[in-house]
């Protein structure tokens, strides 16, 4: 394999579930920010094993994320972080609740930072379609029915485990993607 490397995903949720599941789609697409929503599960992926850190306690949640990414870049200081639109979604909301809670971060560069969704549509600019799911599919890769939009039915139903088997599933097609796009030489695709 290229090098190494470890795949951040997350679930969110918005803070007022009754307001955003009483709104249409696209105004429910705008309560999915730091400001109006939260961090319910975030997960890593390092070396084929996942750990999954879900809990009501954002915070907690923060603080064993932070933690752990502290001690796989203590071990190696120049591992990449792998996601799929990462760069634009999963770490500035990481990095934003962090903030509101005053939980320390890791510092990182976005240098070490590999966003499968930049690299596989060469930089594109503008909106591009394909999620994670779309090319998992075409891929042949095995996808739950649950999509990101039934997250916060799922929280405020209480179904962790559901969350948990989402967000695994979300890490372990991402690892695939990753493997394929190194595979495939995409990965070195730049921008500058």
């Amino acid at each position: 394999m290229a090098e190494s490397y470890f795949i951040v995903d997350i679930e969110t949720c918005p803070i007022d579930i009754e307001t955003y599941l009483s709104l249409d789609e696209e105004k429910q697409k705008e309560l999915i920010n730091p400001i109006d929503s939260k961090i319910i599960a975030l997960g890593i992926r390092h070396d084929g094993k996942n750990k999954i850190f879900l809990s009501d306690d954002e915070k907690e949640i923060l603080e064993k994320f932070w933690s752990e990414w502290s001690a796989i870049k203590k071990q190696y200081p120049m591992i990449s972080i792998v996601g799929f639109s990462i760069t634009n979604f999963d770490l500035p909301f990481i990095t934003a609740r962090s903030f509101i809670h005053g939980i320390q971060v890791s510092p990182f560069t976005i240098k070490q930072t590999i966003d499968l969704r930049e690299k596989i549509n060469a930089y594109r600019y503008g909106p591009t379609r394909g999620k994670l799911k779309d090319y998992a599919s075409i891929l042949g890769l095995r996808v739950l029915d649950i999509e990101g939009r039934d997250i916060p039915h799922l929280h405020r139903n209480k179904n962790q485990e559901e969350i948990k088997e989402y967000l695994l599933n979300d890490l372990e097609l991402t690892d695939e993607l990753y493997k394929r796009a190194v595979k495939t030489n995409i990965i070195k695709i730049t921008k500058w």
